[in-house]
């Protein structure tokens, strides 16, 4: 298998467009939704604390100390979530000598207490290592005897009383983002299809181009596709004024030798003597080989855009002219083409091939010649074709084959019946990156396949 056969196809820029955008998306809508999350997380952990210094403050007015330092608390300081064993919510109250906790905290390990001085409070969440949230708060209670006892009010949460809050939030937080990255791909596609219409318009304006619907680019195009038609349509524009300069000046040659020629042949004597002969064998191979030679020239000027030629119709304008010169052979022309099928070259170049082929089979052949033509590398916009001209005839011995294909090697060189005809046709093929092979027909005689690529 060769390297073409599992090169891979280039991916469309409209696909590139759309996979960055929707992992820019991805991203930024990630960090977004972190950001927030994280915003929320923190501003659940204030109201959590707000609400956990009201706790501190209910549960102060329930305390009270007596004259001897002794501290007492109410059973019921205000929350019922105080008096639920297990409810994720403890209360406590330290002091130098008494401690008590709320009835939440019965087989609820806790940590130790801590003492916070007077008048200061201090608020850990669950990831410093408690695994609680605490608020401690500290207070200073003074007796009738100017003495005063220090107390440190404790709040205590279990981390999965946030929980519920933060679920909910995150599933309404990244389902709406979700939908908000649904929408911005559908918009980031319409902006795609409407930012790249202008480059599915060129693009089909190109193809039609290859495909010879239309020679140059006439539409509008946006400002910055604009130097682009600008300067494609200057290369197809130079492209033809050449071809067709290069074409008059072959032409002027032809013209321009064709007088001196005909002066020189008709200085000739009128008699027939060796010399005489001599000298006109020389001009008409001398208006031969420069009708030759400009012919091959002119192969090269071949458009790389030039406009599709229907090969079907041209090979019948060309059996139908070969049934005629040839019908006291009553040579049988079978053809098998495409409806369909084009060639995406110059119309001259397919009819001196074919015709080459085709008359080569007429001359040489035994009455019966059949022409094949189909497309080649059809998943191309400008495909190529293939032709093969059989006839059954002697055909062309294997080591005679070889010489034939050699290029360089001059026509009257090559092997008689086949020389000029067939150096004309490689120098054809050589102009289209194509090849030829010469191979023995089913018909019993030569089969000569031609390949031709725009």
């Amino acid at each position: 298998m060769n390297n073409e056969g599992i090169q891979q196809r280039p991916i469309s820029l409209r696909l590139r467009l759309f996979v960055l955008a929707v992992l820019l998306l991805t991203v930024s809508l990630g960090l977004v939704g972190f950001a927030l999350d994280s915003a929320f997380h923190r501003s659940a952990e204030a109201g959590l604390q707000a609400r956990m210094e009201s706790l501190v403050y209910l549960v102060l007015a329930a305390t009270e100390v007596d004259d001897n330092g002794a501290m007492m608390v109410e059973d019921d300081p205000g929350d019922p979530r105080l008096r639920q064993p297990g409810s994720g919510v403890y209360a406590s109250v330290h002091g130098d000598r008494d401690q008590w906790a709320s009835a939440s905290s019965l087989g609820v390990s806790q940590p130790e207490p801590i003492q916070v001085p007077a008048g200061e409070s201090s608020f850990l969440s669950a990831t410093a290592g408690t695994g609680f949230y605490a608020y401690r708060y500290g207070v200073s209670w003074e007796l009738p005897d100017d003495r005063t006892v220090p107390l440190t009010v404790t709040i205590l949460v279990d981390p999965r009383e946030l929980r519920p809050e933060l679920k909910g939030f995150r599933t309404g937080l990244w389902q709406s983002l979700g939908a908000t990255g649904v929408i911005l791909v559908l918009a980031q596609l319409l902006l795609l299809k409407l930012g790249l219409k202008p480059l599915q318009r060129i693009t089909r304006d190109i193809s039609g181009i290859e495909s010879g619907e239309i020679e140059r680019l006439e539409d509008n195009y946006p400002r910055e596709l604009e130097p682009l038609k600008r300067n494609l349509n200057r290369l197809l524009d130079t492209e033809k004024a050449n071809q067709t300069r290069y074409r008059n000046a072959l032409d002027s040659l032809a013209h321009s030798l064709k007088t001196p020629l005909s002066v020189i042949r008709s200085s000739l004597p009128a008699d027939a003597s060796p010399k005489t002969t001599v000298m006109e064998n020389a001009v008409s191979d001398m208006q031969r080989l420069i009708a030759t030679r400009l012919q091959r020239a002119a192969i090269s000027t071949r458009r790389s855009m030039a406009p599709a030629v229907d090969v079907k119709a041209q090979v019948d304008r060309l059996v139908q002219s070969l049934e005629r010169v040839y019908s006291q052979e009553l040579i049988n022309i079978d053809v098998i083409i495409d409806t369909d099928l084009a060639f995406y070259g110059e119309q001259r170049d397919l009819l001196e091939l074919a015709g080459n082929l085709l008359d080569n089979a007429c001359k040489y052949g035994a009455g019966r010649v059949r022409l094949t033509a189909h497309a080649i590398d059809s998943g191309d916009h400008r495909a190529g074709i293939r032709l093969t001209v059989e006839d059954n005839g002697p055909g062309i011995a294997q080591e005679q084959r070889e010489q034939l294909l050699q290029r360089g090697v001059r026509g009257d060189e090559r092997v008689e019946g086949h020389g000029l005809g067939l150096a004309i046709a490689l120098e054809i093929v050589g102009a289209y990156n194509g090849e030829i092979t010469v191979e023995e027909s089913d018909l019993g005689g030569a089969c000569v396949s031609v390949s031709l690529r725009p």
